[in-house]
């Protein structure tokens, strides 16, 4: 086949396709580039991958979960990440873990439980205090004060947004979200939970529609933040107990979307019991990694009490 001499020269002469000057920089905004044009993108990138493997860094916003991060490349890629999993798996405390823990900047987003109690459950943890002390009374107001500054300060980069009396909107959350991230050159940003967020937006759609509208609004915040975004998916009926890649409940466009899926599942689905330490033995299992390898399944215990997940 031999090839048209202009549309050949037309194709050599084609230059990178750029945004308005108005939007420079914007990474909405789609543009068209030449392979020969990413060339200096990928050499910072990569200078920037050799240096962090050098010095054994985190290139961004990491799990705090030795096996799971190494599986993902060393920390959580810029895009949506999902965790689903059945009651009472701790969903919102890993989420909560990850982002104070997670060596950066982070701002939750909570849209079903209130700041105070997520102070009181991060001083479970931080503390080793059980939960419910904090709730009976029975410690006195100078004692819970002191160990909820101790929980405090173990995360000075994490910021709270209360989403549950409003609803926070997408170009809020990024107005914030560069608040806290300022002169950083990475931010985590966890919302909790899609469900009830998109829910809260009030779009007036269907549940299949409000959510493929929700995770489209949260792929392009984490598009504009050039960060990871972690949210918590509610499952569907029929994957409760044994999770999976399509247990998103409303669409399957979670488990598209999402640079990685995280399945939390009980162990033992006919003893979710705590041991005698108070821990339940849970499964955490890579249901999709972009970035790494696929359904690897790593042991956790989980301290409900505490509010704590360790490696098993």
């Amino acid at each position: 086949m031999v090839l048209d001499e202009t549309a050949e020269i037309t194709c050599y002469k084609m230059s990178t396709i750029t945004p308005p000057a108005n939007d420079a920089g914007n990474p909405s905004v789609p543009r068209l580039y030449r392979l020969g044009d990413l060339l200096e993108d990928f050499a910072s990138d990569a200078a920037e991958a050799h240096e962090a493997y050098q010095t054994g860094t985190a290139r961004g916003p990491v799990t705090g979960f030795k096996i799971l991060d190494r599986e993902i490349s060393g920390a959580l890629m810029p895009g949506l990440h999902v965790i689903h999993g059945g009651p009472g798996c701790g969903k919102t405390a890993l989420a909560l873990q990850i982002a104070a823990c997670c060596g950066t900047p982070a701002l939750f987003v909570s849209c079903e439980i209130a700041p105070l109690e997520i102070i009181r459950r991060m001083a479970a943890r931080v503390t080793g205090t059980y939960l419910g002390r904090f709730k009976t009374g029975e410690l006195a107001p100078a004692e819970a004060v002191t160990l909820a500054r101790r929980a405090c300060e173990s995360a000075p980069l994490l910021a709270l947004a209360d989403g549950t009396a409003g609803f926070p909107d997408p170009a809020w959350i990024l107005q914030q979200a560069l608040v806290v991230k300022g002169d950083a050159r990475n931010i985590l940003l966890v919302v909790d939970s899609l469900h009830t967020w998109a829910a809260r937006a009030e779009w007036g759609k269907t549940e299949y529609e409000t959510l493929n509208l929700g995770l489209a609004e949260l792929e392009k915040l984490a598009g504009a933040l050039q960060a990871p975004l972690v949210t918590i998916s509610e499952r569907n009926r029929a994957s409760m107990t044994g999770g999976g890649l399509n247990a998103g409940k409303g669409t399957s466009r979670i488990e598209y979307a999402g640079e990685s899926v995280i399945g939390l599942n009980y162990a033992d689905e006919k003893n979710k019991e705590a041991d005698v330490n108070g821990e339940i033995a849970l499964t955490m299992r890579i249901e999709k990694n972009r970035h790494g390898s696929k359904g690897k399944s790593l042991d956790i215990l989980f301290h409900g009490a505490m509010q704590r997940f360790l490696e098993g």
